[in-house]
């Protein structure tokens, strides 16, 4: 006869099942067109389980985010202190997984505009990000006067572009951007391209020139024996 623990093991590894059933279900059909049958027969329970251990579909679907938020939360806590580490830190942290990338492409094609499943949650988890540039701009990674959020903004378009659109990827470069080969190289330009862009701006030093008295004749031209007259001056 099976014992407590053994119980508990039992159910915490049929969640699991679950979890990524629902996790593979939702990205390939968006939380709209995702059905618990579905979901169920991909984990290979019953939907009495699915509902036992999730209760509704939006909560499977706000459990999957709970999880994916707080790994996220800990590659923010994991940011190197360089602008070029971090740029290639939110590539390799998030932009090579495909499931929530796609998931998130289904929600914004659903949500019509609608408040999003655990929003409150996300907006937090951006302000962190934010917080987190700010901190490098504190300590010079990032130049003064650039505005974060748009930064940051560009920084997630730069590591999610090749997941969101990977036919643009396959006709430009050639290749899948889930191979290893692309993510190498994606992963080593973003460190280029970050330790640019972190630097700050050169200053051109702007060499003083002396206005010249018109009516005083340069020393090149009296090298040359040139004879200038001043005004009024008869020839």
């Amino acid at each position: 006869m099976a014992g407590p623990r053994t119980t508990v093991r039992n159910l915490n590894r049929t969640r699991e099942k679950i979890l990524a059933a629902a996790l593979a279900e939702f990205s390939a059909r968006g939380f709209a067109g995702a059905r618990v049958d579905a979901i169920a027969l991909r984990a290979r329970v019953n939907k009495r389980m699915l509902y036992y251990c999730f209760g509704a579909k939006q909560d499977l679907y706000r459990e999957i985010l709970r999880r994916k938020i707080a790994e996220r939360a800990e590659f923010i806590e994991s940011t190197p202190d360089d602008f070029a580490g971090a740029l290639a830190h939110i590539y390799l942290a998030g932009g090579t997984d495909i499931d929530f990338v796609r998931l998130m492409e289904w929600e914004a094609i659903d949500s019509g505009g609608r408040k999003c499943i655990a929003e409150a949650e996300r907006r937090a988890l951006f302000e962190k990000a934010v917080d987190r540039l700010r901190v490098l701009q504190r300590e010079g990674s990032i130049p003064r006067g650039v505005n974060l959020t748009q930064l940051f903004i560009s920084m997630l378009s730069l590591a999610l572009f090749p997941l969101v659109m990977p036919q643009v990827i396959r006709l430009i470069h050639g290749m899948e951007p889930t191979d290893p080969r692309f993510m190498r190289q994606r992963a080593n330009f973003l460190r280029w391209l970050g330790d640019r862009l972190g630097k700050p701006p050169e200053t051109v030093p702007i060499r003083s020139r002396r206005r010249r008295n018109p009516t005083t004749p340069s020393h090149t031209a009296v090298r040359r024996g040139r004879s200038f007259k001043r005004p009024g001056q008869l020839a």
